[in-house]
């Protein structure tokens, strides 16, 4: 089948938002080349189970196709339409499967030869797609550090060159500070998935769940999704069939309800979202840091929070990869080499929320816990600057935001 040949009832099996979304766009997916409607389909396959602005962002992206200019549609599909798909490719069911599609068409590019000019075709197609119109303030705060001892290193190197470096901060009640920074900001939205608190032990015990929007997840309340994900990953080990390719592509096939998700929450939406932090990932599924560092990696790009608050908490100690996977719970923690990992994944968290917040329109704070030591990048944050001045986090908030 070609795209050209799709017809509302061969989206009969999607979803109910998925099907109603794929006939509202079919003009725009006839039109589309082999080689990129599949990627459409994918996302839209998956529209029911997507936080509102990833459904927000594929609308955007399908109105302004359709209603784009013929010839300019025309100009910037060509590059598409002259990719070489194999017959194979093209007799696949890629209207009932896309991601599978997407897959061997991504191996197929390379043993072609043809992946840059696919690349180069992508590029300039999403960048011919101006940006949403909705620029909100984001505020994303970093907690790390908790039970570790003082740092041997200077800590947030590379944070504290855009931003000011706190050394004073008054850390009296210092998590209740944080809760009324964060219930402040999130007055600003009562928009549903827009403000979260992710944290990689016990949370803290501020009501975060009453302020309206907010999600709270914490690394031990998903142990059982992600202990039936190590023991698949043990099984595929075990049973010596099949690499670390095969595992991440039986992981990646793994859904929601093979993982009981619903035990751990009745929404349909965090259930894909919490099964997919383990099933296409790499390191959730062993270290707490790892997976404070991909929840916020994955909102950021999925779920585009207007108040993030990340707590890394120690990892378990390192050992073989064999032992790791057959004894899911920690047997010892490693507070320093925690903090180590923190320190980077705050540096990370920061690009990530930067890349989608407009100019002035962020604030970031990430905190050494239990100590004075802190960093705020702002509108007003005087960049690579010191202040030994003693502030309350609201102060600081106030002065460099």
């Amino acid at each position: 089948m070609r795209p050209d040949q799709l017809r509302a009832q061969n989206f009969d099996s999607y979803p109910p938002l998925a099907r109603e979304f794929a006939v509202q766009y079919l003009p725009l997916l006839q039109r589309l080349p082999l080689s990129v409607c599949p990627s459409f389909l994918a996302q839209i396959q998956q529209f029911d189970t997507s936080f509102p602005a990833e459904q927000g962002a594929l609308r955007h992206q399908c109105d302004f196709l359709l209603h784009m200019a013929p010839e300019q549609f025309t100009a910037l599909t060509a590059p598409f339409a002259r990719i070489e798909l194999s017959s194979e490719l093209q007799a696949s069911d890629w209207v009932q499967s896309p991601a599978n599609f997407i897959t061997s068409l991504s191996a197929h590019l390379w043993s072609s030869g043809q992946i840059d000019a696919f690349r180069m075709a992508s590029t300039a197609f999403f960048a011919a797609i101006p940006g949403r119109d909705a620029h909100p303030h984001r505020m994303t705060v970093v907690v790390i550090g908790h039970g570790a001892s003082a740092p041997s290193t200077p800590i947030f190197q590379k944070l504290k060159r855009r931003g000011v470096m706190l050394t004073a901060l008054d850390t009296k009640e210092m998590s209740s500070q944080i809760f009324r920074a964060f219930r402040q900001h999130a007055a600003f939205s009562s928009e549903p998935y827009a403000h979260w608190y992710v944290d990689g032990g016990e949370r803290w015990t501020e009501d975060y769940p009453s302020v309206p929007g907010t999600i709270c997840v914490t690394y031990p309340a998903l142990a059982p999704l992600r202990k039936r994900v190590l023991a698949s990953m043990e099984s595929m080990t075990t049973s010596g069939n099949g690499g670390a390719e095969l595992m991440r592509t039986r992981l990646a096939a793994t859904n929601a309800k093979q993982l009981n998700a619903a035990a751990v929450t009745s929404d349909p939406v965090l259930q894909r979202f919490y099964t997919e932090l383990f099933t296409e990932s790499s390191g959730p599924q062993l270290f707490s840091t790892s997976f404070v560092q991909w929840a916020g990696r994955e909102l950021a790009r999925r779920a585009q929070p207007q108040t993030l608050l990340l707590r890394y908490a120690p990892r378990q100690s390192y050992r073989a990869f064999e032992e790791l996977l057959r004894n899911a719970d920690p047997q010892s923690v490693d507070p320093e080499g925690s903090l180590r990992d923190a320190d980077m994944g705050a540096w990370y968290s920061w690009i990530e929320m930067h890349r989608i917040t407009a100019p002035n329109k962020s604030t970031f704070v990430a905190w050494l816990e239990d100590s004075s030591q802190a960093v705020l990048l702002g509108s007003n944050a005087p960049v690579g600057a010191i202040c030994s001045t003693p502030l309350t986090l609201e102060q600081a908030l106030s002065t460099f935001a």
